[in-house]
This record gives structure tokens, sequence and C-alpha cells, in this order.
């Protein structure tokens, strides 16, 4: 959602989906049940270090599935060299439990039973990654700081901008697209490229992840669906024209609109076409929204859509006089959606305003900020509201009436914010800096340097119990 691009009236929106990483539980084991797969599972997985140290119980997370097993450790830690102890319930395990592993990849481990049958988890040891944001900038430079003092972790030059495709993070990958036609999952630790995936077109869609499959959209008019840890394909279904919206996942359904006029759903599974809602104009880099059944979103007609999540029926739509809605992607608080209003596309000296709408019937509760642009998503957090507008300035208003609390001459050139630990993240481009601005205030807490980088994704941000930050579909954080 940039209003700096090589086609004016097509860019693309910072829309995240909110992914919440295992969390440590009792024991430091997460368990789904595996005493449930008779005589061949793992029941315990502790590791060792190369010291011969146990790792800290309280420094890890582990979380056992039916087939995998997931294995957190600090960030400093060499996971070239680890030894696991292994509890099983079974006959035998291959490799041997006390055998020294290199997990910087995937390393598979069999449990046999006793009726010789036997069952194979895949084991993953990434590293911790509390207190790190992650963006994209059009210098073609991927970055991950620390949050706390904003200090460079790792960075990676890339064959286009990751400016317009926010990055998403999911069991330490961090996925972002490119201009270079690719998507990227990283590892995000240490930056290393894990795999990419080729489009034929620029990806301007932010990734979104469900059930470990990764789904985004290409101007190649196509939706991607690939395993999010191997980048191989599942599914791939073309609309008519562009997708820069970011698809949203919710009960088996993939929500996406394309520059085709049409909002599509899809089976998650299948990629099969389950519905589509045909609007006045593009969708563009305006993502749904879903809440309690209803999807929202916003498009270039200049109205504000509310959709059946389960039908594709109207219910209502909110239209603001024609200025359009597509560079906003929607957020929904209390029952309220909120959206900004970018520009009268016929008209440009005419602009929009924030606009705050009531859930269920479309009326409209309160409007700010008139005559200004937003090419920024909103977020909600605190019972404010956090966007950036074309006059240069980042806004914090009040929720509840649309009242400035404050305002930080940025240049954020369209970039969305994003909220952690009572800090607002967000790019200010134009200035060539990254900041950190305390949310409650908007004063400056650090700034870092992104030299030629005149637009900026928005973040993802790993907060300081390891919990991930971007805007969810309630206009909350988890």
């Amino acid at each position: 959602m940039k209003t700096l691009k090589y086609n004016p009236l097509k860019t693309s929106t910072l829309f995240f989906y909110v992914i919440i990483i295992a969390t440590l539980i009792t024991s430091c084991t997460k368990t789904n049940g595996p005493l449930a797969f008779g005589d061949k599972a793992i029941i315990s997985f502790k590791i060792i270090k190369s010291n011969g140290v146990l790792l800290d119980t309280a420094s890890v997370h582990v979380e056992i599935r039916s087939d995998s097993i997931f294995f957190t450790v600090p960030a400093a830690t060499d996971i070239t060299n680890l030894t696991p102890v292994i509890e099983i319930k079974g006959v035998s395990l291959s490799p041997a439990s006390g055998v020294p592993q290199d997990f910087s990849s995937p390393v598979k481990y069999t449990v046999k039973g006793s009726d010789g049958s036997s069952r194979v988890y895949t084991v993953m040891v990434k590293r911790a990654i509390d207190n790190y944001i992650f963006f994209g900038a059009s210098n073609k430079i991927m970055y991950a700081l620390d949050a706390v003092d904003g200090h460079l972790i790792w960075s990676y030059t890339s064959n286009g901008w990751f400016s317009y495709s926010s990055p998403t993070v999911w069991q330490n990958i961090v996925y972002a697209g490119s201009t270079d036609n690719s998507m990227y999952a990283f590892d995000a630790a240490t930056g290393k490229v894990l795999w990419t995936f080729a489009t034929n077109q620029a990806i301007e869609s932010s990734p979104a992840i469900a059930n470990g499959i990764l789904y985004f959209g290409s101007d190649d008019n196509s939706l991607y669906a690939v395993d999010a840890l191997t980048g191989k394909l599942k599914w791939t279904h073309a609309t008519g024209f562009n997708i820069g919206s970011s698809p949203t996942i919710v009960n088996g359904a993939v929500y996406v609109g394309s520059d085709d006029f049409n909002l599509y759903a899809f089976d998650a599974v299948t990629g099969n076409v389950k519905w589509t809602f045909t609007a006045g104009s593009i969708f563009n880099a305006s993502s749904p929204v879903v809440v309690d059944g209803v999807l929202f979103i916003g498009n270039r007609d200049g109205n504000l859509y509310a959709i059946d999540a389960a039908t594709g029926s109207l219910k209502w739509k909110y239209y603001n006089g024609g200025i359009s809605m597509e560079q906003s992607s929607p957020t929904v608080n209390n029952g309220v959606v909120y959206i900004g209003g970018w520009y009268n596309i016929s008209n440009f000296s005419i602009k929009g305003s924030v606009y705050a709408v009531n859930a269920q019937t479309g009326k409209l509760l309160w409007k700010a900020l008139d005559s200004l642009a937003f090419g920024s998503s909103p977020v909600i957090a605190g019972g404010n509201l956090y966007i950036a507008a074309d006059d240069l300035n980042l806004y914090s208003l009040n929720a509840s009436t649309g009242n400035i609390n404050w305002k930080v001459q940025i240049i954020p050139n369209g970039a969305s914010p994003a909220i952690a630990d009572g800090v607002v993240y967000v790019g200010g481009g134009g200035t060539g800096y990254y900041y950190a601005l305390d949310a409650a205030t908007g004063k400056e807490k650090w700034k870092y340097p992104i030299p030629m980088g005149l637009s900026v994704s928005s973040p993802c941000i790993i907060g300081v119990d390891g919990s991930v930050y971007h805007p969810g579909v309630s206009g909350e954080y988890n």
C-alpha cells in the first residue's frame, strides 16, 4: 500500500494475517496427544548443547505434533551440534537418542512400534527471535532489527523491492514477496534464504499462512498456495487481472480481491472457487478482513463493502462520495470498521478521510482528517487508532471520537504502522529512516537509517514474550 509505484494507480497494501508462535506449556513441552498414536510415539524431547549442558527448560519452546516437532532455542545457540534426549513409547528409535545432530536442516526420526509399523517425525530446531522486527524497503533490502534499540541483526539484498509485500513469520521463518517475482522464506534468526518460489510477475500481495500453507497473490493475476516449509506448490488459481490484495484465511476459505473487479473465496485445500462478488472497480491493495462471519473490504468505486463470508452476498455498503478506498485495508474493533480513503480517481485534487462505520449497519459514526489521502491501513491499540497520511505525518486518533492525540512528521509514504509492547513501528521512507515511537506520546525511541529506501513495508514484530505482532483481523494484537 504505497503511493510510489511504477503504475501510480496500482499500488499495494500492507495487510497482515495474525500468526501465533507455539508457546511453552508444562515442562516446556506442548504435546498434541502423542500417546494417542499407539505404541510408536515421541513423548518427550530435550536437547543437550555441545558443551554437555542441558538447555534450560525456561529458555526453550517445544511443540510435539503427530508427525513433527518444533524446538525453539535461545538465539545464540549453535544448532549444528546438539544432542537430543528423546523419550519414546515404542520398540526403537532411529537415529537413537543421545546421538549428536546438525539441526541446521530438519532431521527425521522414526519410531517403530511392536507390530512392526513406524511413525516418522520431522524435527525442526530454530533460534529464538524475541524482540525482532522485520520489514522490507524499496532499496531491495529485507531488514531484521532489534525492536528494543533498533540495531541491525541481519539484512538481505535481492534483485527487487521488498516494500510492497509485507513480511509475516511462522515457525521462525520470515516470508516476504519481492518485485523480482519471487516469494522468499528466510531463517528468522540468521537471514539465510531457505527457499524461493518464482511467479511470472512482481509480488505485491503480503503472504498469509494457515495450517502450514502460505497463500499470496501475484501481478501475474494468480493466487498461489505453497507448502510453508518447503516452498513446493500446492495449487494456483488464475483471476482476470493483478492480485495486489493480500489474502485472509478463515474457516477453510481463502479470501482475496483482484483488479478484475472481483472478490474471491477459494477452498483453502483445493483452490476451488467457492464464490465471487463483483464490485464497481478494482480492489487493488485493500485486503479483506473477516469478523463474525462478515467480510469487509474497500474498493476503488468509493465503497466499503460488508459481505457474508459464507455466501458472498452483500450485507451493506458504505459510499463515501467517490473517493477510492483501494489503498487501505479495513480494521474492525468493538463493532466498528475503520478505513482510510485515498483520492478521487476522476479528480486527484479531491482527497479522503479516515472513516469509522458501524459494522452491523454500515452507518457512518465519524470521519476525521478530512482532505487528506491515506495509502495506509489503520491499526487499533489501547483505544487509539494509528494511520499514516499523505501530509507526511503519522497520526494517533481517539478510536471512539476521531480526535487527534498526536501527530509526527516522518514522511511515511503510505507505510502502515504496527504496534507491539506500547511501541509504534513505521517506515518513514521519505526521511530514510525506520522509526520506533512511543504509542502514547509519539516520542521517538529510536530510528534506523534505510538509505535509498523511499518506500517501506509494514513491519512484522516479535514481542518480548515471543508473540507475533502486526495488524490483525480484529484490529487488536496477540
